[in-house]
């Protein structure tokens, strides 16, 4: 079971991908410890062994968030249009610089969703493939998401960028 722990840098990770989703620091905290007990126990029963913990316990937090939001009528559907053609220029959103107050802006504008894909995308640096393995959802629904998030990104920073010269 020693292979199983988490140790503090994981939960710490843990609990910012668990604020990230929340955005609220007690909701972020229940969540985490709400997936741990489940991970726990799962461990205890003799479970086959989880071959990578943390992951595993990434993807509790989402589900008890989804869960969660889905029984409050707070979760939003959104409809995409798989067929469609999308801009995937070679703009990275790694390359936009955006100082703390630009960012706080940003990110109270996005959803959860975009604040999902930015963590795992972004934050995390897993690429498209993994991203989208990560979090069960289909390659063309994952690039349709950046490109609207970058096009969102830009409409939101160009008037601060204008404000502050």
């Amino acid at each position: 079971m020693s292979e199983q722990v988490l140790n503090e840098a994981q939960l710490q990770q843990l609990y910012q991908y668990a604020m990230v989703l929340s955005q609220h620091r007690d909701d972020a905290y229940d969540l985490l410890q709400s997936a741990i007990e489940s991970y726990l126990v799962t461990v205890k029963r003799g479970s086959p062994t989880i071959d990578c913990p943390e992951a595993y316990v990434r993807t509790l937090i989402r589900n008890r968030y989804i869960d969660h939001y889905r029984y409050r009528r707070r979760w939003s559907s959104e409809s995409f249009e798989e067929l469609a053609l999308y801009d995937i220029s070679p703009v990275d959103l790694e390359k936009v610089v955006i100082d703390n107050s630009e960012l706080e802006h940003l990110w109270a504008k996005l959803s959860v969703e975009d604040r999902d894909i930015l963590y795992h995308w972004a934050v995390l640096g897993y690429s498209t493939d993994e991203a989208c393995a990560l979090m069960d959802m289909p390659r063309g629904t994952f690039l349709s998401r950046i490109h609207r998030l970058r096009k969102r990104c830009l409409a939101i920073s160009k008037p601060l960028s204008g404000a502050q010269e």
